[in-house]
């Protein structure tokens, strides 16, 4: 029984590669949310299935990091086309592990809307560091899984497309790191401006942490 249910499970992931897998990756990749996604598939896949997808490849990709940026080992994961015996294709995944990075000795600093609008502070620290550079820690998951009415009025605060992609998001109970994007820094100054966000903004390349309250 057990064997057969491995077995089913097996097939339901292998067909799911084979058939949106990739094409879900591809569509993240291009800033679709879940609910375009879904849209988009020729194959029927279950909602929960595509959510599933796009947060791991978000953070096979490190748009979302679920640790605090600067430190640690990082993985390297990407996605190698094969074809069996009859030319039909798959997907392997291969995670390759790289070295440790020296963790940054960050400069704390707290920002101060008076001295500096937060729309002109990102726009001029996410220049000098580079999106892959400049993060955001995110409590959406601790704020849906503690308080879900107040995580609901939150969303309220944002535009359809804003809110379209972090109701399509599986947000987990945890704080977690996301990229400060284009579409993250609209979120976040969004929020901000309503006084719906507390939290810290990371600089990587000048090494710079940044409290926002």
């Amino acid at each position: 029984m057990l064997e057969n249910s491995y077995f089913q499970n097996a097939l339901a992931n292998f067909t799911h590669e084979v058939a949106s897998g990739g094409a879900i990756r591809h569509l993240t990749d291009l800033g679709y949310t879940a609910k375009q996604i879904s849209e988009q598939l020729d194959f029927p896949t279950p909602f929960w299935r595509i959510q599933k997808e796009m947060w791991e490849h978000l953070v096979n990709t490190e748009i979302i990091l679920l640790e605090e940026p600067g430190g640690g080992k990082r993985k390297k994961v990407s996605y190698v086309r094969e074809y069996d015996e009859f030319g039909k294709a798959s997907f392997r995944r291969v995670v390759e592990s790289e070295a440790a990075e020296v963790p940054i000795l960050w400069r704390e600093l707290c920002h101060n809307e008076k001295n500096m609008p937060l729309s002109v502070l990102l726009q001029e620290r996410v220049a000098i560091n580079g999106e892959a550079g400049s993060y955001v820690s995110c409590d959406l998951g601790l704020l849906l899984h503690s308080e879900p009415e107040h995580y609901r009025q939150l969303l309220q605060k944002l535009d359809e497309a804003q809110r379209e992609y972090v109701e399509g998001l599986p947000w987990k109970n945890r704080r977690v790191y996301h990229r400060l994007d284009a579409r993250m820094i609209k979120i976040l100054r969004c929020l901000f401006e309503e006084k719906e966000y507390r939290g810290i903004c990371y600089f990587l390349k000048t090494g710079e942490k940044l409290e926002l309250k």
